[in-house]
């Protein structure tokens, strides 16, 4: 015996009455729990829909899919933090690694020239700020795009969601505001760093925010075959 349409749908919605939202996912325990529930009919024809379905859902434990779809997000973060790197490093190779250093080499010549005190901590404080003003205006931008989409992918809603790279901007903000650094500020060593990071800061915002977006449609359908025919 085999699944009508219908059986098939009522998986679907089975998978989405528990908590299942993305359609990558709901395809995956679809396709398993046919298998299964098909695989018992062959054992015992007798069985009725209902009864397989719970059989199979019973073999995913207490949690249900929740263990399933918490492999799945770690798989798909663990995809885009590498997405994320292969972008990056085209910037620290050629021809791009040029214009990459130039940019450095400015803004460590801009923190020499800027007076010493509080006024330079100030002015490299705001810079991190701007970009964490960017990200949020970009996540917000990027999440009412998602909203019009009929069907959610995992990976498409960890691209668009950008709200955690906020947090990552502050982290430099908070360092240089941190009383130790007041001796370093004015420190060629410190300054070539402080460039290097600022640089580094800006490519990721380039990259999160609006390259790896820009490319979604070509990542999704790299990642997912069934992507292009939805």
């Amino acid at each position: 015996m085999t699944l009508t349409q219908d059986q098939i749908q009522e998986l679907f919605k089975f998978t989405r009455a528990h908590y299942v939202e993305h359609y990558d996912l709901q395809l995956e325990l679809v396709d398993h729990l046919a298998n299964g529930i098909e695989n018992q009919w062959q054992h015992n024809p007798e069985l009725s829909f209902e009864q397989a379905k719970n059989n199979e859902f019973k073999k995913f434990g207490v949690f249900g899919f929740q263990d399933v779809i918490k492999q799945r997000r770690k798989a798909m973060s663990k995809r885009y933090r590498n997405l994320i790197w292969r972008y990056f490093k085209e910037w620290w190779s050629l021809p791009k690694i040029i214009a990459t250093l130039t940019f450095v080499m400015g803004i460590f010549t801009l923190l020499k020239m800027l007076p010493q005190g509080e006024l330079k901590k100030g002015i490299v404080s705001g810079v991190f700020i701007g970009f964490s003003l960017v990200m949020l205006f970009r996540t917000f931008q990027l999440k009412k795009r998602m909203e019009g989409t009929w069907r959610k992918w995992m990976l498409q809603e960890i691209i668009y969601n950008q709200g955690l790279l906020v947090n990552l901007f502050i982290i430099p903000m908070n360092l240089c505001n941190l009383k130790w650094t007041n001796g370093f500020m004015d420190n060629l060593y410190f300054q070539l760093a402080l460039s290097l990071l600022i640089v580094s800061m800006g490519l990721l915002l380039k990259i999160c925010g609006y390259v790896i977006p820009s490319k979604a449609d070509e990542i999704l359908a790299e990642t997912y075959p069934e992507y292009k025919i939805t």
